[in-house]
């Protein structure tokens, strides 16, 4: 039994996975494992047999907007991850964690390799009370501790089978089922309504800088080639082989954050012996940076702490400005205006990343004032920004809130408390 197991209800009974399947309580538990049998790229269709993986699972549900397709026919050649309607998933691998009840019409569906199913034979689990326990922080401790003692962030499929699973008496299962399913009912309306709420805060700022940039015809201010006021400078195109387990991080775009800040807990490394060839690719405290490809071209990060020796990956752009002719904290609000990400989507180029160049940001024409006016507007600015992360802090405290406390109401539930 799991030291964090203890203090149950009497009728209630601990298994490990392997004791689940012996005992016929769960009918099939594989992975999407599928070897020589792994379709290649080509032999994916618009439309056909789902072919799902860990980015499909949104919430506690599939997308299947997010789904590759198969035909019938070599769908049909899979000897295992081959899931069906009400299995329940576990994301075993890269993004480990994410859990999902599958709820389909089509006969199976096939897992990618990150995902795991499990089978419920329902007259004794409910896959409603599995999928929350699979969520609940008594799993989670089981599997972070196999992640802990690996290198890779996977939770193999014999790993599981060595899991501790706390199984109720089905008349309880189903009174937990309904009791957090309400509660969580509730629970993620109100995450919804803070989310958009975060949202619309985000978007007060544009709707700031809109309005004063609207008013440019009425002020005059002259029109300049972006290399007149301002300079771009990309990172350096690092290869696979680069990259080392530790080091001096890389700085690509899903580290660079809207509110200043740089994720860097799941980023690659080169060696700190190479820190001198980039020496051009450096970044530091009050950079400005910008993505220049994916879904979130045009994200804006002003660099707002010391990180110590970072480098910069190639479509990540920094950009600097040229004195006499523009400060660089108003040239951070001319990258966020919804002028220059509108010119910005102009220029985009489509392919299977959107990107734009540096020469497409060179002959961008923006309007710029003196450097006194533009010194009064980041003082406007600037106070609109405070304000809002204020807010935002704020409604991002309640958020996490809510959070943890769907995270409390699944332990009291596994101690037969709720």
């Amino acid at each position: 039994m799991d030291n964090n197991i203890k203090d149950l209800p009497e009728n209630w009974k601990t298994y490990s996975l392997q004791d689940l399947i012996d005992n016929n309580i769960i009918l099939s538990h594989l992975d999407g494992n599928h070897g020589s049998l792994y379709p290649r790229k080509e032999e994916f269709i618009e439309k056909g047999v789902p072919y799902i993986s860990a980015n499909c699972i949104e919430g506690d549900s599939i997308s299947f907007e997010k789904a590759k397709y198969l035909s019938n026919e070599r769908a049909k050649k899979f000897k295992k991850g081959v899931a069906k309607n009400r299995d329940v998933l576990f994301a075993h691998n890269a993004t480990v964690g994410p859990v999902a009840l599958l709820d389909t019409d089509e006969d199976f569906v096939i897992l990618g390799t990150s995902l795991t199913y499990y089978r419920c034979n329902e007259k004794f689990l409910k896959p409603e009370y599995l999928k929350h326990y699979l969520s609940s922080q008594v799993f989670k401790n089981q599997y972070l501790k196999v992640m802990g003692q690996a290198t890779r962030n996977q939770v193999p499929i014999t790993k599981q089978r060595t899991f501790s699973h706390i199984v109720p008496p089905l008349a309880e299962q189903k009174h937990i089922i309904g009791k957090l399913d309400r509660l969580f009912e509730r629970i993620d309306q109100a995450i919804s309504l803070l989310e958009e709420n975060i949202s619309n805060t985000e978007a007060l700022m544009g709707s700031v800088l809109d309005e004063e940039f609207q008013r440019v015809k009425g002020k005059g201010w002259p029109t300049l080639k972006f290399t007149e006021f301002a300079s771009l400078r990309h990172g350096h195109q690092f290869r696979k082989y680069d990259f080392v387990d530790s080091g001096i991080p890389v700085v690509k775009i899903g580290q660079c954050k809207k509110d200043g800040s740089l994720n860097l807990s799941n980023c690659n490394y080169i060696e700190s012996s190479r820190l001198n060839e980039f020496e051009g690719d450096r970044i530091y405290k009050g950079d400005l940076l910008m993505a220049l490809t994916g879904g979130t071209l045009g994200k804006v990060t002003w660099v707002s702490e010391d990180y110590g020796d970072l480098v910069q990956n190639y479509r990540v752009g920094n950009f600097f400005n040229i004195e006499g002719k523009s400060i660089k904290r108003f040239l951070m609000y001319v990258l966020m205006s919804s002028i220059f990400q509108d010119l910005v989507a102009s220029k985009v180029n489509q392919g299977a990343q959107p990107n734009i160049g540096k020469e497409n940001i060179d002959n961008m024409i923006v309007p710029v004032p003196s450097i006194k006016e533009q010194e009064k507007l980041v003082r406007k600015f600037d106070v609109a920004m405070k304000n809002q992360s204020k807010i935002i802090e704020f409604q991002t405290q309640k958020l996490n809130h809510l959070k943890v406390l769907k995270s409390s109401l699944l332990d009291q539930a596994f101690k037969g408390e709720l």
